[in-house]
């Protein structure tokens, strides 16, 4: 069986449809931000100490995973998977920094695959969040490896069917979607509530993922200088 991407598992906790779009039907689009946050790793493997930053590629028979890890880092005699993004950490309702669900999951398989390479236990992973600075600590413990195995299973799943998965019910994850115009979330909620027997269409009031006109104009650089 082809090993799952670990990024993919990121997809799969952001939204189900997300993921059966890239590893089902092998649709991906880069948009800005996943050139921006390609140019951050780049420059933080410039900044860093080479004995500290190890970037791996690595694959688990045992989990049906593969990926490349950001950065393994060595701390006091242990391994600690690191993960770099762009963006800001989520917040609890106290105001605690905490991991977004699908960058959570993703450490875990990262710290998985390290385990199974190194044949050592990793007690935690990290995610920093660059916009805001902040580091946030995730514990590989029992509950965090049965969070990977459903995922797992999940993932498993969703690739042996043909049926593609609904749009999400957070209309907010689209908003950021470098797939939303290929997904056209927005259409197939107004679809959806279109009634089958009388195809009236609703009042609803769609939000818009993309500008209303397009003003780009092409240019034509014909000499040098």
């Amino acid at each position: 069986m082809t090993p799952l991407r670990v990024h993919s598992l990121h997809a799969l906790a952001y939204c189900e449809r997300l993921f059966y779009l890239e590893e089902v039907e092998n649709m991906r689009v880069a948009d800005g931000a996943v050139y921006a946050g390609r140019r951050l790793h780049v420059e933080l493997a410039r900044e860093e100490d080479e004995e500290e930053w190890l970037t791996l590629n690595l694959e688990s028979e045992r989990w049906g995973l593969t990926g490349k890890i950001d950065c393994v880092r060595r701390r006091d005699g242990a391994i600690i998977p690191y993960e770099h993004k762009r963006g800001r950490a989520a917040r609890s309702r106290e105001g605690t920094a905490e991991t977004w669900p699908s960058d959570r999951l993703q450490v875990i398989a990262y710290a998985a695959l390290v385990e199974e390479q190194t044949g050592r236990e990793v007690a935690e992973g990290r995610v920093r969040y660059h916009a805001d600075n902040v580091l946030v600590r995730v514990p590989i413990d029992e509950k965090a490896r049965a969070d990977l195995t459903r995922a797992v299973a999940r993932a498993r799943e969703l690739q042996s069917t043909v049926e593609r998965p609904p749009v999400t019910q957070n209309e907010r994850l689209c908003v950021k979607c470098s797939l939303a115009p290929v997904c056209l979330p927005e259409e197939a909620r107004l679809a959806a509530t279109i009634s089958e027997t009388t195809h009236v269409q609703p009042e609803r009031e769609t939000i818009r993922l993309f500008p209303a006109d397009d003003d780009r104009r092409t240019l034509h650089v014909l000499t040098q200088g």
